[in-house]
């Protein structure tokens, strides 16, 4: 079984590694679309931003140089023809060069430019071009797309004499865009490389950013890994100072382990505490059951005095039971609540009147020297529990010639200031340090005639540390004890 369960948690951690791996690749596999996408777009646009400005520049030439050519031919009162063509296409030369003669209208145009003049019957006159389109039947400055081996645009005009407002014939003019398709097609071929080494680059930068951004997630895991392998382990905090999310998830984890860890602490030492004190009075009782069971119960006297025994015993470890459930319930308390404000004065009066009530022979004061009501960061149950506890332990420690106890309030910049005094047999210095660890009772002997847990103490001390309070002692032996109460003010 041993052998089996190490195999287990080798493929547990594989395909822990493998989801954390898979995690980076869709980081990378996520990056790589983003780049992949933006860039297309980019590219798309930048593409059909290009071709159309140089399509509509090129048209726009285009235009302005049949305008130039239309502008001799409409001086023509008379249809154009064969004879009177030639008069005109040299002086639209002219025009196209600046006054320099011996040029044709072709060579003024260019290479990627053709013009071809029809008269009224559709008959071509000129052309700049050897390959020819014939008249079309399109639209007057109708811009047409020629498809085929010679691909371009293709605008066609009347031309109209100035003289007469009549038609003398028709001008037609081609651009060739066969350079045009070449160069698109260069250019989409070089975007197409580009992308495909934008996109191997992207991939890679997104790996070894989603690496670099999951180290410190690595690092979280790791601490959690270890935990989760043996929470018995001495917990330490992860720091990660990534200044993000992540740090902010290790605090909470940080946070949430330690409050683990101090509950685990006060299970066990619950446990421990319990299983300790309890040892004693179970004792006591198996040995009260035996005896009766032997031959007690025949005896009155031997069964009164051993239930009675037994019925002690029992209300002892109820109340030991109580007192540890409570120590245990104030291992946390949560200081944002709004229930944290009592009104100590009051608080204190109330809890004397009660206990005056239990222990009439003693003579229990209340000095307050508060002027006006203070208020405490504590619960009012809590205040009132503690208080309790400071005045069972004085009625208990006081010799019967005084029985004198007195309950002073006060405050000062910081705190509200509780004490109860006594005239009791008061504490050995030696056991003032000892007073507030479990179970521990000053004189033993005197304890055993008093009874109690050993518990009020250490319940009073975890108080003033829950609220972040303070507890002062003082005492003199065959004098009496002081003890103080300090929480911290609304």
């Amino acid at each position: 079984m041993k052998k089996l369960f190490t195999f287990n948690k080798k493929k547990e951690t594989v395909e822990e590694s493998s989801a954390k791996r898979s995690i980076m690749l869709r980081w990378a596999f996520a990056n790589t679309v983003f780049c992949f996408i933006t860039f297309t777009l980019f590219a798309t646009l930048t593409y059909q931003l290009t071709i159309s400005s140089f399509i509509k520049e090129e048209q726009r030439l285009l235009t302005g140089s049949m305008d130039s050519v239309e502008e001799v031919l409409e001086q023509a009162d008379a249809p154009l023809n064969s004879t009177n063509l030639n008069t005109y296409i040299e002086a639209t030369s002219k025009i196209q060069n600046g006054e320099s003669e011996g040029m044709s209208l072709g060579s003024i145009i260019g290479t990627r430019k053709a013009f071809y003049i029809y008269d009224l019957n559709h008959k071509l006159l000129y052309s700049t071009n050897r390959h020819d389109f014939g008249f079309q039947k399109q639209g007057n400055n109708e811009m047409k797309e020629i498809q085929g081996e010679n691909p371009g645009y293709l605008v066609q005009r009347k031309i109209v004499s100035k003289g007469t407002g009549q038609v003398v014939g028709y001008l037609q003019a081609f651009y060739d865009t066969t350079t045009y398709h070449r160069i698109s097609n260069l250019l989409l071929v070089v975007l197409l490389i580009l992308e495909i080494v934008a996109l191997i680059v992207a991939q890679m930068i997104g790996y070894f950013m989603a690496n670099y951004f999951m180290k410190p997630l690595e690092k979280l895991y790791q601490g959690m890994q270890e935990m989760a392998s043996d929470p018995t382990n001495d917990f330490k905090p992860i720091e990660i100072e990534s200044g993000d999310e992540i740090e902010e998830l290790a605090h909470v984890y940080n946070d949430m382990m330690l409050k683990m860890k101090a509950y685990l602490e006060q299970q066990n030492r619950f446990v421990s505490d319990v299983s300790h004190e309890l040892r004693t009075p179970l004792a006591v009782l198996d040995g009260h059951i035996n005896l009766l069971n032997r031959w007690g119960k025949n005896d009155p006297e031997v069964l009164d005095e051993s239930l009675q025994a037994s019925l002690d015993e029992v209300d002892r470890m109820k109340k030991m039971l109580e007192e540890m459930l409570a120590l245990a319930r104030l291992e946390n308390v949560d200081l944002s609540s709004e229930e944290l404000d009592c009104d100590v004065g009051k608080v204190s009066n109330h809890a004397l009147k009660n206990f005056q009530l239990l222990h009439e022979d003693f003579e229990i004061v209340l000095d307050n020297q508060l002027i006006y009501p203070v208020h405490a960061r504590i619960s009012e149950n809590h205040f009132e529990q503690g208080l309790r506890i400071l005045l069972d332990n004085a009625v208990k420690y006081s010799p019967d010639d005084r029985k004198e106890i007195v309950i002073t309030v006060s405050e000062d910049e910081q705190f509200v200031i509780t004490s109860v005094s006594d005239k009791g047999i008061g504490i050995a210095e030696e056991d003032i340090n000892h007073l507030f660890e479990r179970f521990f009772r000053a004189d033993k002997a005197r304890n055993r005639e008093i009874g109690g847990t050993g518990l009020g103490l250490p319940i009073l001390a975890r108080l003033a540390e829950n609220y972040q309070g303070e507890i002062e002692v003082s005492s003199e032996l065959g004098i009496g004890s002081t003890f103080t109460l300090k929480f911290p003010k609304m």
